[in-house]
């Protein structure tokens, strides 16, 4: 019996100071720290970097429209990836015309291809898509993108 009440106190004793551990700790730094009366707003400086805005014309601006062909036809150089593969042909959609037309792809291994060019409705700059076919007739990985030169004919 004797041992039960130890027991008892033992565990009393303990549930005390467990939960005396929630009691703030007055005088070394808890309470006596300042709290602002109200929240503050700060706004950045001047010294703040920010992004320049993009402007409409200058010279560092990407270009809108087609570019027109060089007299060897050539149109520019595009990043391609897979377009549809369940869109027959052998085909490359692309910025870098307007209208449909034929032309013809170089790859850097130096394969090339004569296919029909179709506009993407993107910016000339943008990827563009090439066709299953295509890919396969240059050698082309179906996961990877490919740089390609684009010509006119």
């Amino acid at each position: 019996m004797n041992t039960i009440n130890r027991t008892y106190a033992l565990l009393a004793g303990v549930s005390l100071l467990i939960s005396a551990c929630s009691l703030p700790f007055e005088g070394r730094g808890g309470d006596d720290m300042p709290r602002p009366d109200i929240a503050v707003d700060e706004a950045p400086g001047d010294d703040v970097t920010r992004p320049l805005a993009r402007g409409g014309g200058g010279d560092d601006a990407l270009p809108t429209q087609a570019p027109e062909p060089a007299s060897d036809g050539f149109l520019g150089e595009t990043l391609a990836g897979l377009g549809a593969p369940g869109e027959a042909g052998v085909w490359l959609s692309t910025g870098l015309v307007t209208e449909p037309r034929q032309g013809r792809v170089e790859s850097e291994s130096g394969s090339s291809l004569r296919l029909e060019l179709r506009p993407s409705g993107g910016l000339p700059s943008a990827g563009s898509q090439i066709s299953l076919s295509a890919m396969q007739s240059l050698g082309i990985s179906l996961g990877s993108l490919a740089t390609l030169r684009v010509y006119v004919e």
